[in-house]
Parts: C-alpha cells; structure tokens; sequence
C-alpha cells in the first residue's frame, strides 16, 4: 500500500523547506534575487517512483502502473498547493499574484479542484509555481539507497560503479538497486525476478513517454525524463 496521509505531510514540509531557501540564498546578481522574489518559485518533487510501483508490485510500463503514478502526481499537486496557500497566510502571497490572472481561463491553476481555487481566491498563494521533477541520479544514489531516481524506471537492477580516491587511486562497487535488494533481503529469487520487476532497456520509448504524459497534468513546470532504447529495438515517437 502507498501511505499517502504521511506522502501529503512530507509534501507540506517540503513546500516550506524550499520557499525558506528562497530567502536565505546568495544570488549573484540583483536581478536574480528580484525575480526570485516577485515569483518565489519552488521544485517539489519526488524520486524513486520506479522501485514504489515495483514494490507495489505494479509495472512501471502498464496501464496500472501510470494510473498509480498519476494519483501519487496528483496527490502531490494538490498538497503542494494547500501548504502554498497557508504560507500566503502566513506570510504573504507572492509579490506578483493576481488572483484574476492566476486563475484565468487554460492556466494550470484553473484545472485544481474547486475548494483550492477558492482558497487561493480568497488568501492568496505563496508560490507562482511548487512542482518539477529532476534527474535525482546523484541524490537517489548517495542519499536514497540508490533508489530509482526521479520519475525514471531502474535503469540496471547490478552495475559496478567505478570510484576515484582521495589518493588518486581508483575503486570498484557493486551498486544494487534499493527495490531489488528488499527483495533478495526478504527470500525472493533475483535470478528470476516477477514481471513487475522492469528496467529501462526492457520498454519502448512510447512505454517511456506513456509515463511522462501520466504525470505531466499534474506538474506546473516541467518533467526531467530519459527515454532508453536498446540498440536492436524500432521505435517511433
């Protein structure tokens, strides 16, 4: 099961954690600092969606897997923008908001459910713009178990990583995905691992974007996604 009380609570940390970033960076130029602060625009996001639908026992390539996807995309939006709102509360709505405007007809802001529109009618919203989600390849790995990072299918479930020392010497690792390792830990047979258990070289680049067209109507901004496709695979996009 996906726990999404405790999803939509971790959501609403991070909104506040990156809008207080906004306000204690050193940007480098006068006009960097301004534009942030007119906007106060963030980045939530998410990473390890691949080995969640894995554990869900969902393939990342079906029809059952983005629909999950979607719900966790669409779960993060609205979480995001109620935690905005309550900033605007706080603190203020962003300098820029036109509650007019940012409402309007064909904005994304016009496609939220009913009660968050009126909210922000009414109170105003603290960030123009809350949800991206980045190649998290160096964060997942280092801080993450080396989960699937961002919106991306494992790529290899076993690879050797190859690091260079403080000494200039150069070292070998075996880097294990995070889902595949809880289930070699639990008994499982990685040898012959269920069919929920899909790579990226083992869909087509359509299966790929089917993903990124599954969450993108829930992302404000935009979606970091790699499309791989073995050498001997035809695809057309």
């Amino acid at each position: 099961m996906f726990d999404f009380d405790a999803f939509e609570k971790v959501v609403a940390t991070q909104v506040r954690a990156l809008d207080n970033v906004l306000d204690v960076t050193f940007w480098p130029l006068e006009q960097q600092r301004a534009e942030a602060a007119a906007k106060r625009r963030i980045g939530v996001g998410f990473t390890g969606l691949g080995n969640t639908l894995a554990m869900l026992r969902l393939r990342y390539d079906r029809d059952e897997g983005r629909q999950m996807a979607a719900r966790i995309a669409e779960a993060m939006r609205n979480a995001a923008y109620r935690a905005s709102i309550e900033l605007a509360k706080e603190k203020g709505a962003f300098p820029r908001f036109d509650a007019t405007q940012y409402l309007g007809q064909g904005t994304f802001a016009s496609r939220l459910p009913q009660d968050i529109q009126d909210a922000i009618r009414k109170h105003g919203i603290r960030n123009s713009h809350l949800l991206s989600i980045a190649p998290t390849g160096t964060v997942s790995l280092a801080f993450a178990d080396n989960a699937s990072n961002g919106i991306e299918p494992p790529f290899s479930w076993t690879y050797t990583r190859k690091k260079r020392e403080a000494d200039g010497s150069r070292s070998e690792y075996q880097v294990e995905d995070h889902a595949w390792r809880l289930y070699k830990a639990q008994g499982g047979d990685v040898s012959h691992l269920p069919d929920y258990f899909v790579n990226a070289l083992a869909m087509t680049a359509e299966e790929h974007i089917a993903m990124m067209q599954a969450v993108q109507p829930f992302i404000d901004t935009s979606i970091s996604k790699t499309v791989n496709s073995a050498k001997d695979r035809k695809s057309v996009v």
